[in-house]
């Protein structure tokens, strides 16, 4: 089964491999987070600035909201419907392709959700929360209304703190702080939990494949196949990377890395 994981996961990689070549490159950046959209557009995050890139990392746009704080995180599923989320006040802003604002921002106090620790978009529309009081995942419209609520899943994360939360085609992805990866199904319902056997800094998705870091590496898992297999960094530090298609990103020491990947056999 692990040798069919492996060759999915090749013939995924190479149906977006390009005909020319691909150098690596290697930018200088100031940056505490890099997110990736499914057009190649790369995102820096920085404090209270989000800047976007387009893959030849020329510089688009740049959005800042100093009054709102600090960004707690950056969702570019939807490229031409960003989301950035500001826990420190609860709210949510919605960003078009140049980044600038789409309507107002929403407040999820105004829903009646307090202690909201992630949030992502849904491709059911509206977007996703983590309920840190309820111990559930709510899915709300762009009116603040819960259309979906999933089942408590307080006896599979105890006290840990949800870090982030990110949707795939079929799941629903949630790191704790104590290096558990929580998959739900596409209604918030518990399905299968990760132990990633150490230090787990980040993960992203791309398709339904969750890639998440273990003491550095990076392990590609198929949740169908319940198989994992080890994406190699060449010796770098993987604590904070992207995936999209084909291409590995790595930030790390004020350096923002892209390289294709194999994946070892």
């Amino acid at each position: 089964m692990k040798n069919l994981f492996v060759a999915s996961i090749l013939m995924l990689l190479l149906s977006f491999a390009e005909a020319q070549d691909f150098a690596p490159w290697s930018k200088d950046v100031n940056a505490s987070a890099v997110e990736v959209d499914r057009l190649g557009n790369i995102y820096l995050l920085k404090d209270n600035v989000v800047a976007k890139y387009d893959a030849d990392m020329n510089f688009v746009c740049a959005y800042d909201n100093y009054p709102a704080g600090s960004m707690s995180s950056l969702d570019v599923s939807n490229p031409f419907k960003v989301i950035v989320f500001y826990s420190e006040f609860n709210k949510l802003i919605y960003l078009d392709s140049k980044l600038a604002e789409l309507r107002s921002p929403l407040m999820l106090d105004d829903a009646g959700l307090y202690n909201t620790k992630g949030v992502c978009s849904s491709s059911f529309g509206g977007f996703w929360v983590f309920d840190e009081q309820n111990s559930c995942v709510r899915r709300v419209t762009a009116n603040l209304e819960v259309s979906q609520q999933g089942t408590n899943i307080y006896d599979r994360l105890g006290d840990a703190e949800v870090l982030a939360m990110r949707e795939s085609i079929n799941y629903l992805f949630l790191l704790t702080d104590d290096a558990k990866v929580l998959i739900l199904d596409k209604f918030g319902n518990f399905y299968r939990a990760i132990e990633t056997d150490g230090e787990c800094t980040d993960f992203c998705i791309d398709n339904d494949i969750l890639y998440y870091s273990r003491n550095g590496e990076i392990v590609a898992y198929d949740v169908a196949d319940d198989k994992t297999v080890t994406i190699p960094t060449d010796g770098k530090k993987a604590d904070k990377f992207r995936i999209r298609h084909d291409l590995l990103y790595l930030l790390g020491d004020n350096k923002l890395e892209c390289c294709k990947i194999q994946v070892e056999k």
